[in-house]
């Protein structure tokens, strides 16, 4: 049997987090089995009348450089009401969550890159496309910093009639 891999259990425990949050709030929220390509929790009132996909993506304790996001994070392609929660695991602290219509981080996301790739090397070589996205800190608006530990859109699309 192969052993979880250190990534594996990072993003397992922000999955839990997750779900411990959403619980916490009123709501059932399930994790789905391994490498769904999609979403990893889905969320539902409490009779089951209304549910959420919400894709988690988890940044470790010791990671600095932010979330590492593939470069389909970007694409239009994916379900429009489809939620990301990005989960910073602190080491002492509880963590905190940042909240995005799936629709929204593509375009925060996409501008992030856009304005790297527009700034050349420091050798004043042109950047090269790359296969992944960082998105941490250091790139966030107000609006991004808005989000922390804000879970009303989420509670909005379970509330919604």
């Amino acid at each position: 049997m192969p052993s979880l891999s250190a990534n594996n259990l990072v993003g397992t425990a922000g999955e839990y987090y997750v779900c411990a949050e959403l619980c916490r709030r009123g709501y059932l929220a399930l994790m789905t089995p391994k490498n769904n390509p999609l979403f990893d929790v889905v969320a539902t009132t409490k009779d089951g009348t209304k549910s959420i996909s919400i894709q988690v993506k988890t940044r470790s304790v010791h990671n600095n450089q932010g979330w590492k996001l593939g470069a389909d994070i970007t694409s239009e392609g994916k379900a429009k009401s489809l939620y990301v929660v990005l989960v910073n695991l602190r080491e002492t602290e509880a963590p905190e969550f940042y909240v995005y219509g799936r629709m929204e981080l593509a375009k925060r996301v996409q501008a992030v890159y856009d304005a790297y790739m527009g700034k050349p090397k420091k050798d004043g070589k042109e950047r090269k496309a790359v296969a992944f996205r960082w998105f941490d800190e250091i790139s966030f608006t107000e609006d991004d910093k808005s989000r922390k530990n804000d879970w009303s859109r989420i509670v909005s699309a379970l509330s919604a009639a």
